[in-house]
């Protein structure tokens, strides 16, 4: 081989192995290109759990008092005996149930309680029926309540009768299910308060929790 061939072979092996370190791709740019592939998989991950969370997974849903009307009203401002202090009326209700799941929620008939001071003055009946996905619905309820003194009726009654303001409070549970998986059970809780003004046949005052 002459030297002229030699110089050549030489110079395309030099070439070759130039072009072999600048088309080689580094361990480095591999390695930060497998971290980016797994980075954008959990970021996809993580975006369907998202979505099968929205969409599958069953939200708490609310019940509230929306109005309630006062009527047959009747009670006795004689506070000379403690055994004669009463007070009882017909309060007509409407409970707003709020359901923002992509499935509907089913409860059956149900019942509520209304107290005085932690004492049971008044029932109510709620009828089982269906909210809409993604809606709200507006039922009428009626309860009887009334509460009548003893001899050993605490002081508060006789100054919630003097100053004509008696505070109740509303407490249900609404155990149904969310239609969306079977282990999508849920319990809706209403619990109000309200502040029957005497003086006036009406709720002074109401607020939900």
């Amino acid at each position: 081989m002459s030297v002229y061939a030699e110089t050549a072979y030489g110079r395309r092996s030099k070439d070759v192995d130039e072009a072999r370190r600048i088309y080689q791709p580094k361990q480095s740019d591999i390695t930060g290109k497998i971290i980016i592939f797994i980075l954008a998989g959990l970021c996809m991950l993580l975006f369907i759990f998202i979505v099968i969370g929205f969409f599958f997974i069953a939200k708490p849903l609310t019940a509230s008092l929306t109005s309630v009307e006062v009527r047959n009203l009747r009670y006795n401002n004689n506070t000379s005996s403690s055994s004669s202090l009463y007070f009882n009326a017909t309060l007509a209700m409407e409970i707003r149930i709020e359901n923002p799941n992509l499935g509907f929620f089913e409860f059956p008939t149900s019942r509520g309680e209304i107290l005085y001071n932690g004492d049971v003055v008044g029932e109510m009946r709620i009828n089982g029926q269906r909210v809409a996905s993604f809606g709200d619905l507006r039922t009428e309820v009626s309860a009887e309540v009334g509460y009548r003194g003893n001899q050993k009726s605490p002081v508060w009654l006789k100054n919630d009768i003097e100053r004509r303001l008696i505070i109740l409070e509303t407490r249900a549970k609404l155990r149904g299910e969310v239609h969306l998986k079977d282990l999508n059970k849920r319990t809706v809780n209403l619990k109000c308060l309200m502040q029957l003004n005497l003086s006036d046949d009406v709720i002074h005052r109401l607020w939900c929790k």
